[in-house]
């Protein structure tokens, strides 16, 4: 019997199974990042974090707006921390206010939910630069003829702004984006964002709800408090 227990004892050690010692405490999960949940609805908005978050912030946007591009710039951080931690949802709703919003709007879901949130901070980063040679080539002598198609001025607008620069730093080529550009649908899913903002009489951009409830905040110092009240 000795002998026999003295060979288990061996096999035991070859096979590596605990024998006579303390086990380690198992490491916790790692908490997801829920910045990349993202839903494009087939109405044309897009939804970013837990779907099962405790607040929903509704955000109506335009990408050529000075006050969504300050709001992008305050509220990234903390906003996006709120939405990595599972406890806010947003959803947003592209206003298209001209062709250089529309151009934007449709380049920021051109390469797919998972680039979403770069694209749309990128673009705001950008907006200044964007505006500035869209104003340029509005002077031009091509802008002043009529495009054959919406998405031939759109082309336009790409070339003679950032947008495909910034488009191809987040790994879009030029051939997607164009292709994206003249892509009747989609045109149409976007568009449709800004026509049902007018229904929901939303008359100015960046405008919130927070869990379906209008709230009179146009900047993050005045919305962060709702958020965190309602949570």
């Amino acid at each position: 019997m000795r002998i026999l227990l003295l060979v288990f004892s061996f096999l035991l050690a070859l096979v590596g199974l605990p024998h006579g010692t303390a086990h380690a405490a198992p490491r916790p999960a790692a908490a997801r990042d829920w910045t990349t949940s993202i839903v494009f609805t087939p109405d044309g908005r897009v939804q970013v974090g837990n779907p099962a978050a405790k607040v929903t912030l509704t955000e109506w946007l335009s990408y050529t707006c000075s006050h969504c591009a300050d709001f992008a710039a305050e509220s990234k951080v903390e906003l996006h921390a709120l939405i990595r931690s599972g406890k806010v949802r947003v959803d947003y709703r592209t206003m298209p206010r001209d062709a250089l919003d529309l151009a934007a709007g449709l380049l920021v879901r051109c390469a797919g939910p998972a680039k979403f949130l770069r694209l749309h901070d990128a673009v705001f980063a950008g907006q200044k630069a964007m505006l500035d040679r869209a104003q340029a080539f509005a002077a031009t002598p091509p802008a002043q003829q009529p495009a054959a198609t919406i998405g031939a001025r759109l082309v336009q607008l790409a070339d003679a702004t950032p947008l495909r620069a910034i488009g191809r730093a987040a790994g879009v080529t030029d051939a997607a984006y164009t292709a994206c550009l003249n892509d009747d649908a989609a045109q149409k899913r976007v568009i449709a964002v800004a026509e049902a903002a007018q229904t929901a009489n939303i008359a100015s951009t960046p405008s919130f709800e927070v869990n379906g409830r209008r709230v009179e905040a146009h900047g993050w110092a005045a919305l962060k408090p709702q958020l965190v009240a309602t949570r």
